[in-house]
């Protein structure tokens, strides 16, 4: 009975990601064909459906299996790992917004 909440909440997420993935996250990627010739289209699609979205989840999987093997990550230092990649892209972006440089705070004093 304990599980009962946790299911329902995990139920609600993915009923979510499904929800966006269909309504937004297809028609942004299809969306990119729009300017794109009849031909160019169909061998866009078929390149990105077939490469850069299996090379996508390669490239994860690796990542959890380096991250699980190698370095010993449980789930919480993967989101620890994610929150911190997330907070650099949102400084950068708001470094950017600014005029400034967001790679100078990596680059040596000199």
């Amino acid at each position: 009975m304990a599980f009962v909440p946790l299911l329902s909440f995990i139920r609600g997420a993915k009923l979510a990601e499904n929800s966006l993935d269909y309504s937004l996250q297809n028609t942004t990627r299809n969306a990119l064909y729009l300017p794109t010739s009849r031909e160019a289209k169909y061998k866009a699609k078929q390149a990105n459906d077939t490469f850069f979205v299996r090379f996508g989840d390669v490239l994860s999987a690796g990542l959890v299996f380096a991250g699980t093997t190698w370095l010993g990550f449980a789930p919480r230092q993967f989101a620890l790992v994610n929150v911190g990649l997330i907070v650099r892209e949102v400084q950068k972006h708001h470094c950017r917004s600014r005029g400034g440089d967001p790679g100078r705070m990596f680059k040596a004093a000199g």
